[in-house]
């Protein structure tokens, strides 16, 4: 290894340390990875598989081996990626996304190992006999030999999940490398929800708990219900009755009656001594206390 590549990965204290520079050798600006002979570069079936794999070690997910799938003759390959990872997110979003996708799964940590490698996933075979498994649980030798030499480097990857993913089928295949770019791509952070009216506080992300539907006119800054109040629902003042609007002025209430309040009633009337203050009661109770009227 170069002395510039060990003194960068000796630099390397985290798992998104690691990850990064591991990004960097995907891509070819590192030219050396750890555990790997001198100048040791991605194989070139996996050239239109790089950027997926340098973004997802730079999400969180360390993933150092890979290979693509191939259907050669005797020579049959499962695309497959392993890696480390500790952002539980990130993991929940990895597993997810291959459960729904049908690709297979192996999830362990350096305890499994304590208790054998366990069976792994046939990823190559040749004449139909395996030459290839992965997903095989590493112990803490296994993680030391990956990084020899770099101590910092194992103590970041020792506690982290093991996480392999391989395609269910055997052959060339986009299947892989489409779920794990889209489990390894950023969500775009959702945006703080904006006070938009200066009065009541409602936002764009729901409706005023008083039946308005936010703010309209932006410029002013208050909601419907702020500007003209006549919009509001009052629903504690809901009685037997259907929701009506008022003859008079149009405010909304519930009554029997065509007006909200007898002073509606009065004013649309020719003969004020006319007016009958029943007809605005609320349905069903009389007695009650009537809505008053928002003009």
């Amino acid at each position: 290894m170069s002395r510039s590549d060990r003194k960068r990965w000796k630099a390397a204290r985290t798992l998104s340390d690691l990850g990064h520079l591991a990004a960097d050798w995907w891509e070819g600006s590192v030219r050396h990875l750890p555990g790997h002979r001198a100048g040791h570069r991605p194989h070139p079936a996996l050239a239109d598989r790089t950027a997926v794999l340098a973004a997802a070690n730079r999400t969180g997910f360390l993933a150092v081996a890979a290979q693509a799938g191939l259907a050669d003759g005797t020579v049959q390959q499962r695309a497959a990626v392993q890696g480390f990872a500790t952002d539980p997110v990130l993991i929940r979003r990895l597993v997810d996304a291959a459960e729904k996708a049908g690709l297979e799964i192996v999830l362990n940590d350096f305890l499994d190992a304590q208790h054998g490698p366990g069976d792994g996933i046939t990823v190559t075979t040749c004449d139909g006999q395996a030459v290839n498994v992965i997903g095989e649980a590493l112990g803490l030798d296994d993680i030391a030999a990956l990084w020899p030499r770099l101590p910092h480097a194992v103590e970041a990857v020792a506690p982290a999940l093991q996480v392999t993913l391989t395609d269910p089928e055997f052959g060339p295949d986009d299947l892989l490398w489409d779920t794990l770019a889209a489990a390894t791509t950023p969500a775009p952070p959702a945006p703080a929800p904006k006070i938009l009216c200066q009065e009541c506080g409602c936002t764009y992300r729901d409706n005023c708990a008083d039946g308005c539907s936010g703010v309209q006119d932006q410029d002013d800054g208050r909601c419907a219900a702020c500007i003209d109040p006549s919009v509001v629902i009052d629903w504690s003042k809901a009685r037997d009755g259907e929701e009506s609007q008022c003859a008079l002025c149009g405010a909304p209430f519930f009554s029997a009656g065509r007006y909200c309040t007898p002073e509606c009633e009065t004013a649309d009337t020719d003969d004020p001594e006319e007016t009958s203050a029943t007809a605005a009661a609320p349905a069903g109770d009389l007695e009650g206390p009537r809505p008053t009227c928002p003009f």
